[in-house]
């Protein structure tokens, strides 16, 4: 089965600047179709900014609405999924969201973040599921930068047939352990994860980190470059997890069940 080409796109989203944001990803996204991408992630909440609780109420927006339709209509134009962070408003609340686009203008996969940081709490309700979607011929996942720290997210998407996640992230760690919570989400899993890492600041917090496209064994296939708005791409395939998983069956061996602790005298 042949492989597919993800791109990573990262710039500073200017906060509560939505067509400007939207400028630079139409930008990027032509420059992964040159690439011969078919997919390209954004990092969190790319669409608005990273912003303060008060805006990200004003600026919330709805999946259905004309924000998002064009992206959809861009998607279609360029033959380019997209991925992208944003502020959702819906008849539940307000979400810290990523969507899905797919080439062909269908109805958007969202993902709700379930793990919030402490700058989200004020605005943002926790999501309450993983979701998962085909990807030319492989099935992927979403999740948002804080979940990248829960290793149970990542392994509820592999166990239910995820081979590529596609994370956005706005890190405020240090550098390195981005890259690590990559590498080792991927190779505990076998799977592809591809990170898009939001650049600039909030406030005087500083995003940290680069895009990054990370394979089954942890080893680094591709990380964008020193420039704040950039892509990176890399091909992701099913042999690859096939070839690892033969080799460390970890989800079939995986025993959660078994894994309780003895407290000892």
């Amino acid at each position: 089965m042949s492989g597919i080409v993800l791109a990573c796109g990262q710039f500073v989203s200017q906060p509560g600047d939505i067509p400007r944001n939207t400028a630079v990803m139409s930008r990027l996204v032509s420059q992964a179709a040159r690439a011969g991408a078919r997919l390209i992630v954004f990092p969190e909440l790319c669409l608005s900014g990273y912003v303060s609780p008060s805006d990200a109420k004003r600026l919330a927006v709805s999946v259905d609405g004309p924000e998002v339709s064009t992206l959809q209509a861009l998607a279609r134009d360029t033959g380019v999924a997209i991925c992208f962070g944003f502020p959702e408003r819906s008849s539940d609340g307000l979400f810290n969201s990523m969507a899905f686009l797919d080439r062909d203008g269908g109805k958007p996969a969202v993902y709700r973040k379930i793990h919030l940081w402490v700058t989200e709490r004020d605005w943002a309700k926790e999501g309450a599921r993983l979701v998962s979607f085909p990807l030319d011929g492989q099935r992927a996942g979403m999740w948002i930068c804080y979940d990248s720290r829960f290793p149970e997210v990542a392994r509820a998407l592999a166990v239910h047939g995820v081979t590529v996640a596609l994370v956005g992230s706005a890190w405020f760690g240090p550098e390195a352990e981005w890259e690590l919570a990559m590498r080792a989400r991927a190779l505990d899993n076998g799977i592809f994860v591809a990170g898009a890492a939001a650049q600039g600041a909030f406030g005087k917090a500083p995003f940290h980190g680069k895009s990054i496209i990370v394979e089954p064994h942890g080893s680094i296939l591709a990380t964008a470059g020193d420039g704040p708005e950039c892509i990176t791409t890399a091909e992701c395939n099913e042999e690859a997890v096939s070839s690892f998983r033969a080799r460390l069956p970890l989800l079939q061996d995986a025993r959660p069940a078994s894994c309780g602790v003895e407290d000892l005298p």
